[in-house]
């Protein structure tokens, strides 16, 4: 860990060098995380507080937090040179944002990274369940460095669900976008861990609701094609006479979305294909009809979960699956331009397929 810091801290210092100014090591803070609260003041609404390595001429590596409140995150950022005797120099790998923040709006926070050159459109974004700056500051017993872990976490949900690959660039694409609204995912320091909690959406560029880890994957299954996914499915005996659990891997999935212009209904089908890794419900599904009878559970399970979520989605008014792109690409512009769309979506019929193909049967208690 501290060698990857010293690395990492060394190419920064090769980046910035100029031909008239030289940078030491031991002078700069060099960015990996900043978080982005609301403060308690109204003329300094802006909190900022910024997460960066610290060497010393020893060569020991620590993290220092520095906070700052002011009238723009630009005011902030001037504020926080002034709190220490190191250059600031370099963009965060990850940016936190904390809910109250959030619930006013984020856009003109975010409008002004664009206008930063060293805050790239791959930087990470993630909301933190109240405070985002304590969650930066916060010792923890099993993390080190907390921004190098955020980066790394949210790198590997983003490989296991898509849903969770969110940065500066798909969050200004999907609100500029009028068919679809953006998405974050949500994290909680409580206790001695930082743990994933969901996937937060927004409403424009307000946060209004956040789903938990198990609509989240059936929120990744409406939301498009998957790729060697998984789903950890619970079963209850509503839905299948008993308690088990099921999960599912090697998933691939497609997703394809129908628009009715005539009744003005969406059409959502879903053709999933996957492997079951474990099954602890008391069919033996090593036998055809039994392994029929578990793909019928799953369908039903995936159904009635994707008619849960868009219900409460669409009592919010928000649209972070893309049902807007669909209904857009079958009307005239002039027809959509003229159409309430939050209004529609709200009362829009949104019907949903599914078929489920178990191509491989693994592990069963």
């Amino acid at each position: 860990m501290q060698n990857k810091k010293l690395v990492l801290i060394a190419i920064c210092c090769l980046l910035v060098t100029g031909c008239a100014e030289r940078n030491i090591i031991e002078e700069l803070a060099i960015l990996e995380a900043g978080a982005y609260d609301l403060s308690e003041s109204d003329v300094n609404p802006i909190r900022t507080t910024v997460l960066f390595p610290t060497v010393t001429k020893e060569g020991l590596v620590d993290t220092m937090t520095l906070t700052a409140n002011g009238k723009s995150v630009h005011d902030t950022f001037l504020k926080i040179q002034n709190l220490t005797n190191l250059k600031l120099v370099g963009g965060q790998g990850t940016i936190l944002f904390g809910e109250e923040l959030l619930k006013k709006g984020l856009i003109n926070v975010v409008k002004s990274f664009t206008r930063d050159p060293e805050i790239g459109t791959r930087v990470k974004f993630a909301i933190v369940e109240g405070n985002a700056g304590n969650l930066l500051k916060k010792k923890l017993p099993s993390v080190e460095d907390n921004a190098e872990f955020l980066y790394t976490f949210l790198d590997k949900a983003g490989k296991q669900n898509k849903a969770f690959i969110t940065n500066k660039y798909r969050f200004l694409r999907d609100y500029y976008d009028d068919g679809i609204d953006p998405v974050l995912p949500v994290f909680s320091s409580e206790g001695e861990s930082i743990e994933l909690k969901g996937l937060g959406i927004f409403k424009g560029d307000q946060y209004v609701t956040r789903l938990t880890l198990s609509e989240t994957q059936i929120f990744n299954l409406l939301m498009g094609d998957i790729k060697n996914g998984r789903l950890m499915i619970n079963m209850n005996p509503e839905e299948s006479g008993e308690n088990y659990q099921l999960l599912l891997n090697n998933i691939n999935s497609k997703n394809d979305k129908k628009m009715n212009t005539g009744n003005m209904s969406v059409e959502v089908i879903l053709d999933v294909k996957g492997s079951v890794l474990e099954y602890t419900g008391t069919m033996d599904i090593t036998q055809e009809q039994y392994q029929r009878e578990l793909e019928k559970q799953v369908e039903k399970y995936i159904l009635t979960s994707s008619e849960k979520l868009l219900a409460k989605l669409q009592k919010v008014q928000t649209d972070p699956i893309g049902i807007g792109k669909v209904v857009r690409n079958h009307l005239s512009y002039e027809r959509w331009n003229n159409m309430n769309w939050n209004m529609t979506y709200s009362n829009l019929n949104i019907k949903v397929k599914v078929k489920v193909d178990l191509t491989h049967i693994g592990k069963s208690k």
